[in-house]
């Protein structure tokens, strides 16, 4: 299936759901926040909520500082 993932078309033929996308890039899904086509997804909907395709999904990192 064709995703957007932070601005960039990409094919993608893993798993069903967000968090299998995650473990496709090699992103730990508590390092990040996700939004779905412009829904900011709860921590607890990370690994369950479905792909499909077109969708539009940005991942932020977390960034320690200070």
């Amino acid at each position: 299936m064709e995703l957007t993932i932070n601005g960039e078309r990409r094919e993608y033929s893993g798993g069903p759901a967000v968090g299998d996308l995650l473990r496709f890039l090699g992103i730990n899904p508590k390092a990040v926040a996700i939004e779905r086509n412009l829904r900011i997804l709860l921590r607890s909907e990370i690994e369950n909520e479905p792909l499909e395709e077109g969708d539009r999904v940005e991942i932020i990192r977390m960034i320690g500082g200070g």
